[in-house]
């Protein structure tokens, strides 16, 4: 008997032990959306009240792996439409023409978007699809698939205590001609010379020379830079030097701060969060990666697609991932796509990556 006491307690030892050290699953643990698209996804599109027209056909795949193979091929014609935008599809693409978007998506097939009240007509359509076929043919793809929607123009989304050193997810103002406009700051960064300062949304600051604020407009003290660099290729972002900054961001309520650890794009699929003065901090997956057109910048080259919410004022916003001991930046939020009720679902924001090309700096980490 005693033998069979000292087994269950030595059992049940080992049982508290290994409850233990299993982790605690945190809700901040990034969350992948599984890859799940397949022949009879371009149908399921067709029920899209915005769906125009669709071409070719998604091949039958049987893993994950040859999902992201599929998705890499579709980003190579991608990326050939992009280097051939001036001589191509410039002519379709607004304000020459309806086309205010293209690019791939999370559903396995590559996207064109018309404006909404735009008419275009068959032969339209076919011409669209033919550019993007050609260059499917030339890495042997065949019956490339292909979908064309309707959507609205991408809007421009314009934490309130003085923060210093600057951080990134805090309220900032700027001047325009029709009054001082409230945006969020994006993440503080350095050049390659050791210039520190902080990344905020071009379209609210498009001019060098633009005054930054923080956090209202008005006394000298919170005068805090201006804009020395405006991108508009890759990123809607500019640059203010500014020498008092941290590698943190506001990443929700009340004044809570983390340390920012890394930067790195993010991938289709991924679960990324926005930090901006409007809507706090909201997240979602990435599900499309498209050349936008982006009032007043123009059109900016490979910009992320993601279904976190976001309203006027959170323009500006730190896009990041968590990590261990902090955030991973992979981008700066501009923008809400779709129909606006009461903010919008579904947003835009350009990766890291674009940010360094236009404007030559780097996120500073911790």
């Amino acid at each position: 008997m005693k033998k069979k006491f000292v087994l269950s307690l030595l059992l049940a030892t080992m049982l508290l032990m290994s409850m233990a050290v299993v982790p605690a699953v945190s809700a901040q643990e990034v969350i992948e959306q599984k890859l799940t698209f397949g022949p009879e996804t371009l149908e399921e599109l067709k029920n899209d009240p915005n769906f125009i027209a669709a071409y070719g056909n998604i091949p039958t795949f049987e893993s994950l792996e040859e999902r992201e193979k599929w998705l890499d091929t579709l980003d190579k014609i991608y990326t050939e439409v992009n280097d051939n935008f001036e001589k191509e599809m410039s002519k379709y693409f607004y304000p020459n023409g309806p086309v205010i978007a293209y690019g791939y998506t999370i559903d396995g097939v590559l996207k064109v978007a018309i404006e909404k009240g735009q008419k275009i007509d068959a032969a339209k359509e076919n011409e669209l699809y033919d550019l993007f076929s050609n260059y499917g043919q030339n890495i042997a793809v065949k019956d490339v698939p292909l979908i064309i929607v309707y959507e609205d123009l991408p809007t421009p989304t314009s934490r309130t205590s003085s923060w210093r050193p600057i951080i990134g997810g805090i309220k900032i103002c700027t001047e325009k001609p029709d009054g001082i406009k409230q945006s969020t700051l994006g993440f503080s960064a350095q050049t390659s010379s050791g210039t520190k300062g902080y990344v905020v949304a071009g379209h609210t600051a498009p001019s060098i020379g633009d005054q930054i604020w923080q956090p209202t407009a008005g006394p000298s003290a919170n005068k805090v830079g201006t804009v020395s660099k405006v991108g508009g290729h890759y990123a809607d972002a500019s640059w203010v030097p500014y020498s008092n900054v941290a590698a943190k961001i506001y990443d929700t309520d009340t004044d809570v701060l983390k340390d920012v650890k890394s930067h790195e794009n993010a991938a289709i699929g991924d679960t990324v969060y926005k930090s901006g003065i409007t809507t706090g901090r909201s997240y979602g997956s990435v599900t499309e990666i498209r050349t936008s057109y982006d009032n007043p910048l123009g059109t900016l080259y490979r910009q992320y697609v993601a279904g976190y919410n976001c309203d006027g004022g959170d323009s500006g916003a730190p896009v990041y991932v968590y990590v261990s001991g902090g955030v991973k930046i992979v981008g700066i939020h501009w923008g809400g796509v779709g129909t606006y009720n009461s903010g919008y679902s579904t947003s835009i924001f350009s990766p890291v990556s674009g940010v360094q090309s236009d404007l030559g700096v780097t996120p500073l980490t911790a």
